[in-house]
């Protein structure tokens, strides 16, 4: 083999693609004329291995990878919201576990890893090929549907859609603002109670909204939302049952009857 320079980076690159273990120790063993090569370009390994555009830092954690492991990494990284496409990780500081998955003695492909993680492949791929219009859209219809959409909220249920959104706008916040929301007022948005939605609802009969289900999901989509929650009423019929019996028994605070009858202050 004729070495240069270039010809150490990209047998560098190709030992790392094919999930090999990056450690000086390792490819004396089994690449020692690239080392050598390495050496005599580059001085030493670290310098030729970060060259290559790999973080040496992360050779150094190289750490003995078995099928548990991997799927314990994935589901991990998962629930913190991640990009786990294939070039994200590859491209990031877990590339070391990415290019142990795809060897043959574990999974032999980055979809499989992930499909034995528990995790379907199209979607993970699904979000990170959308377009801005694709994502504001997305925010959109669950606005409509009254969803939570705090980022605290969007972590737990939609951690995918938030990742992708921070990743093309840079934050959730700014996501928010470019499907026309005010994101102030998603910050601002109250712990709802029982109390407190009953009090929403007859806030809004004060306002004269008809308490028909489309017409209090456009007026305020966030109570009818937490209305409808099984560990508040259950369903909207329900909550407006509770807010029109609290009113006739004057179950409902000093706020909302001065709200409902403003004379009589």
């Amino acid at each position: 083999m004729r070495w240069s320079s270039e010809r150490v980076l990209s047998e560098i690159r190709a030992w790392r693609d094919r999930g090999e273990p990056l450690y000086a120790n390792h490819v004396r063993i089994n690449f020692q004329e690239l080392l050598a090569a390495s050496i005599r370009y580059f001085g030493n390994w670290q310098t030729a291995v970060e060259a290559a555009g790999i973080s040496y830092e992360q050779v150094r954690k190289y750490r003995k990878w078995s099928k548990e492991a991997i799927i314990q990494e994935i589901r991990d990284l998962h629930s913190r919201g991640v990009d786990l496409s294939f070039r994200a990780m590859a491209l990031s500081q877990h590339n070391a576990m990415v290019y142990a998955a795809i060897r043959t003695k574990y999974f032999g492909s980055w979809k499989a890893a992930l499909e034995a993680a528990g995790l379907e492949s199209e979607e993970i791929y699904r979000y990170r090929s959308w377009e801005e219009a694709d994502i504001l859209g997305e925010i959109r219809r669950l606005q409509s549907e009254g969803a939570d959409l705090s980022s605290k909220a969007m972590d737990e249920s939609s951690n995918r859609l938030i990742a992708t959104a921070r990743r093309r706008f840079g934050n959730w916040g700014q996501a928010l603002e470019r499907a026309g929301i005010d994101y102030n007022d998603i910050r601002r948005r109250k712990r709802w109670s029982r109390e407190s939605l009953v009090e929403g609802i007859l806030e809004l009969k004060r306002q004269g909204i008809p308490l028909i289900t489309p017409e209090v999901k456009k007026a305020n989509p966030s109570l009818f939302a937490a209305a409808c929650k099984k560990h508040f009423f259950g369903t909207w019929k329900k909550a407006l049952k509770a807010a029109l019996q609290a009113e006739n028994h004057g179950e409902v605070s000093a706020r909302t009857r001065l709200l409902a009858d403003p004379v009589a202050s």
